[in-house]
């Protein structure tokens, strides 16, 4: 990776969570260099996961900006884009000619949502959700009565579902994979949340793809048609890291960055969704979607920066998502080699599920049970489990059971 360089003036592409956290825990170190942020939206900073929640309820907006009044004296150049990226003369040029110097480039560009192009023009309100003016224009659309087709399981797909169902949408999700959130979540989970979804009358169609678009007719895979008033792609994301490619640095479909936020550039760091790093429990380097992610990321690559001993980021994946009354908490890989159930597992019921892999924790997934969540994350550190039984009586003290193991 590359090699430190004087750390300011900072210059910082991208102005969402990563973003703040990193200039936040810059000033909060004592650095009082310069630092700018260019940010492509000209919206104050917010916070995504409301968009698919709370705000498609209450349309707020107020209630989900991000506090960045612990990070005085930036600069923020809100509605600009980075064009080009001169890394030997370290410059970035901005869509209206606009160059900037730096000592210090950090991506923090995130990521967009990826597109089915066939659907452009298919004759039918057509949705991602990234933004909050992406979120605002669904919000118009999630009236009672309205059709409303979610392409894509995933979590997005899935919370948004839950919430237009809960605002009187008639709601069909179709995933082309067997099962839902099939990347991020245990199997048993997932079959849970199938039927919590069913229950509250979404319709879902696993197995199953878009074939076609007609007007508001919709075509799928299985020789069904069905008549919506919207479509909601969430199919994931794509890395915004085309700048970061033209400038030579090392990507795929995300920048690759070390522990440190590091590229293989120097002077450029990467953090947040767009960075692909190493999760320390696969191994692999990976692109980690995570708000978690993001804002501890963000906040370790800037100690890093100023510090002559950096401490790596190490930190497990892990992400939440409210779904109907299931509260949802996921840390680690999503499956092992067998699976330790920690209560009695129901869509409205409070239950853990622990992965386990070569005789170790690598996963675990709690639902509607946060106070058992901080101490169930701690067993993916041991390199042994604790007894299996008492894991799986929920009437056992987890953290007793935990300190006895360490």
């Amino acid at each position: 990776m590359g090699s430190d360089s004087p750390v300011g003036p900072v210059l910082m592409l991208g102005g969402g969570l990563a973003a703040i956290s990193f200039v936040t825990t810059l000033r909060g170190n004592g650095f009082a260099g310069e630092v700018c942020v260019v940010e492509t939206e000209a919206e104050p900073p917010y916070d995504r996961p409301p968009l698919s929640k709370d705000f498609q309820r209450e349309g707020d907006s107020e209630k989900i900006r991000l506090d960045i009044s612990r990070a005085p004296n930036v600069e923020w150049m809100r509605g600009r884009t980075a064009t080009a990226i001169d890394t030997r003369q370290r410059r970035v040029r901005l869509t209206d000619g606009t160059e900037l110097g730096y000592a210090t480039l950090v991506f923090a560009t995130g990521a967009r949502p990826r597109e089915i192009p066939a659907l452009r023009d298919a004759g039918v309100p057509l949705f991602t959700l990234r933004t909050l003016e992406d979120a605002r224009r669904i919000r118009a659309v999630l009236v009672p009565g309205a059709r409303l087709l979610v392409i894509g399981g995933g979590v997005i797909g899935l919370e948004l579902a839950a919430t237009a169902r809960g605002l009187g949408c008639e709601v069909t999700v179709v995933e082309a994979a067997d099962r839902l959130m099939n990347r991020c979540c245990p199997t048993t989970l997932s079959s849970l949340v199938a039927d919590c979804h069913r229950a509250h009358g979404v319709d879902l169609q696993l197995n199953t793809q878009l074939k076609g678009v007609d007007g508001a007719r919709v075509a799928l895979s299985d020789g069904s048609t069905l008549e919506v008033d919207a479509v909601i792609l969430g199919i994931g994301v794509v890395a915004n890291d085309e700048l970061a490619r033209a400038a030579g640095i090392a990507c795929d479909d995300g920048i690759f960055v070390d522990a440190f936020g590091r590229t293989t550039c120097p002077g450029v760091l990467a953090i947040g969704d767009v960075t692909r790093q190493r999760n320390p429990l696969s191994g692999r380097f990976e692109r980690i979607e995570t708000w978690s992610n993001a804002q501890n990321q963000g906040a370790a690559a800037a100690r890093a920066l100023l510090s002559t001993e950096p401490a790596p980021f190490v930190e497990l994946p892990w992400y939440w998502s409210d779904q109907f009354e299931m509260k949802m908490q996921v840390v680690g890989l999503a499956a092992g080699d067998a699976e330790i159930v920690r209560g009695v597992p129901a869509s409205g019921g409070k239950f853990a599920l622990i992965q386990v892999r070569h005789g170790r924790a690598v996963g675990v997934a709690c639902v509607n049970n946060a106070r058992e969540f901080a101490s169930l994350k701690k067993l993916l550190a041991l390199s042994h489990l604790p007894d299996v039984a008492a894991l799986a009586d929920p009437s056992t003290d987890l953290r007793k059971i935990i300190q006895r193991a360490i």
